[in-house]
């Protein structure tokens, strides 16, 4: 009975009378391959897409045309059970097309309109930039002085978006940013060292390889109250930037992407300077890993004006798990950072520093 469920359902879109030639959406199943569609022809019927649709297998079942399929003639039986249990299609163009649909499996599919509080993201944190918002804990050797503590709280989220359904789908969204990037010494009682503050909104854009994001980012950096009280002859600074960002991403395959930043402050304090950029290379299982997982690495190179020419490296390398519907990446691995401090209170200072560290992304 199970057998003859897609039979019923094409029966039931009118098959049995006459068709009405009406163009209506469909959703293709995931089938775990990039593959590409123009059609097939069977048994002297015809079948076609208006225009040739692709399936990305990495984001599963997220397509680049809402075009339905169509048909030229009423076919078998025989013939309907092909089209369920063969995806891959050899088309031909037929004329006075009809129609009918194929069961939903996954729905991403390029616009299904707006949506509130969509799951995932459409361009995802740099996994080596360190002033990226995610959850995230470091622990690191600073060859001038010892261990550190860094660690992360706060995350990305999507207000709205218009477009595809699903993580990673294309189209616009919406997100905030809100992150706390903290240090503890854990040699000094585990005193609260320093406390960068990070808020803002970023419009991001997702189509085929390409990813954009056009927004505004306010960073506002503190000492701690117990590393002030051991260091009283320190010099303060009010470091602060509210500035307007741009950013492009490139997916050169769908686990391999190089990016490139820009900041402009419109008002800056504590030592800042108007001009920010940082560039990258990074590599991440763009699947659903299962338990065991597999290797990621990263390599950021962050450029900020009151240093000069002066930046920073980071560099990450270990074994990391992506969700499945969720899309999240978890990484556990090895880091190196070597350039102005990581704590941008402390403008004036230089770290080498190397460690492992725990990394959740959304």
């Amino acid at each position: 009975m199970a057998s003859l469920m897609p039979l019923f359902l094409f029966l039931g879109n009118g098959f049995a009378s006459e068709w009405d030639g009406e163009h209506r959406g469909f959703d293709i199943p995931d089938f775990g391959r990039r593959s590409s569609f123009a059609g097939f022809a069977d048994e002297g019927n015809s079948y076609e897409f208006p225009n040739s649709v692709s399936l990305e297998s990495t984001k599963p079942g997220r397509l680049n045309s809402t075009q339905p399929i169509v048909k030229k003639t009423e076919p078998s039986i025989s013939q309907v059970e092909h089209v369920f249990a063969n995806p891959d299609f050899l088309l031909e163009e037929t004329a006075d097309p009809q129609v009918y649909s194929i069961p939903e499996e996954r729905v991403y599919v390029t616009d299904s309109g707006w949506q509130i509080l969509p799951d995932g993201l459409l361009y995802h944190s740099y996994l080596a930039g360190t002033k990226e918002p995610r959850f995230a804990s470091q622990w690191l050797s600073d060859q001038n002085r010892g261990m550190v503590w860094e660690a992360v709280v706060g995350g990305r989220w999507g207000l709205f978006r218009h477009g595809g359904e699903g993580p990673d789908a294309e189209g616009f969204q919406f997100d905030v940013i809100g992150a706390a990037f903290v240090r503890i010494d854990p040699e000094e009682e585990s005193d609260l060292e320093a406390a960068d503050f990070n808020a803002g909104f970023v419009g991001t854009w997702h189509y085929g390889r390409w990813r954009y994001k056009l927004g505004y980012n306010h960073y506002s950096c503190h000492l701690g109250d117990e590393y002030v009280l051991k260091n009283l002859g320190l010099t303060r600074y009010n470091y602060v930037r509210d500035s307007i960002l741009f950013g492009t991403m490139y997916d050169i395959t769908p686990e391999l992407q190089i990016y490139g930043e820009m900041y402009v402050a419109l008002g800056t304090g504590g030592g800042a300077e108007p001009f920010e950029f940082q560039t990258g290379v990074q590599y991440s299982p763009a699947q659903a890993t299962g338990i065991r997982g597999a290797p990621f690495f990263a390599v950021n190179g962050h450029f900020r004006q009151e240093h000069g020419g002066n930046g920073s490296v980071n560099a990450q390398a270990g074994w990391a798990w992506r969700g499945g519907k969720s899309n999240r990446l978890f990484r556990f691995g090895f880091q190196h950072y070597n350039g102005p401090s990581m704590q941008w209170s402390f403008v004036d200072r230089y770290e080498n520093m190397t460690g492992m560290g725990l990394w959740f992304d959304y």
